[in-house]
């Protein structure tokens, strides 16, 4: 616990820092080393969780085998956005999708072995739509291809009043219990985790997992989902910041705000 609240705590000051940098080499070094941290403290929080449910089994050699399956997939999502940071303004945007999917790789990567078809979706709200959408921008996993959430649907209001709450949403068996406006039977999953994508300047979208089969997602996955949404929302304030390598060129071009600045 102490590990977790120790990187947790490291990466929102490396953000803090970062931000503040002007200089763009030094800035995408921070940035990776926040999205780093954060993944540092994943880690230990998946392990904990992984030793609670291998008990009978040998704790240390599972320990050993979770550590390195996080270091090969996750790891590699610091390194997309630290390179993001390195563009001009006017293409961080575009480059936000190759993180988005990074990261859903990464998610789906991690729970392959243990969760049977599982899909993770980073959505991202565009706010240009009429009417507003929040559409997929990188998934992994099960082939189904994730629909978008529209507004003035029962499935879009429900999403968005979701998105309004700034809450952790996990439905461990939605045969049981469902969120408002719930669709999901139409693709067939059972279980659902849900952590909206924000930062103190505005909501962006949201990291979904869900899967076939009732009770297959746990609080370790939770962690995980919750993890990676932070990350991306360290990936939107590069998008925002406008001090990068490449602004002083004479380009003439302004990038457009990044999506979801409007809370």
């Amino acid at each position: 616990m102490i590990v977790q609240l120790l990187g947790a705590f490291g990466a929102a000051q490396l953000l803090s820092w970062a931000i503040r940098e002007p200089d763009s080499v030094r800035k995408g070094i921070l940035f990776a080393l926040a999205a780093a941290s954060m993944l540092i403290a994943l880690a230990f929080a998946i392990i904990g969780k992984v030793r609670e449910h291998a008990r009978a089994k040998k704790v240390k050699s599972v320990r050993d085998e979770q550590r390195t399956l996080l270091s090969d997939k996750l790891m590699p999502v610091a390194a997309t956005i630290a390179n993001m940071a390195r563009l001009p303004h006017n293409a961080r945007h575009t480059a936000l999708r190759n993180v988005a999917q990074a990261a859903a790789g990464a998610l789906s990567g991690v729970i392959d072995r243990e969760v049977s078809r599982a899909r993770a979706v980073v959505y991202e709200i565009d706010m240009d739509s009429r009417p507003i959408q929040m559409v997929s921008i990188g998934h992994a996993g099960r082939g189904d291809r994730p629909r978008p959430f529209v507004a003035g649907t029962e499935r879009g209001d429900g999403a968005f009043e979701f998105m309004a709450m700034l809450e952790t949403a996990f439905y461990p068996d939605l045969t049981k219990e469902k969120p408002a406006g719930y669709k999901g039977t139409a693709q067939g999953y059972n279980t659902f985790i849900g952590v909206p994508i924000y930062t103190e300047t505005g909501r962006y979208g949201m990291v979904t997992l869900d899967a076939l089969k009732p009770d297959t997602l746990n609080d370790g996955h939770v962690a995980l989902v919750k993890l990676l949404a932070e990350t991306m929302s360290i990936a939107y304030e590069v998008g925002q910041d406008e001090d990068s390598a490449g602004e002083d060129d004479d380009t003439g071009s302004d990038a457009p705000p990044v999506v979801g600045s409007e809370a």
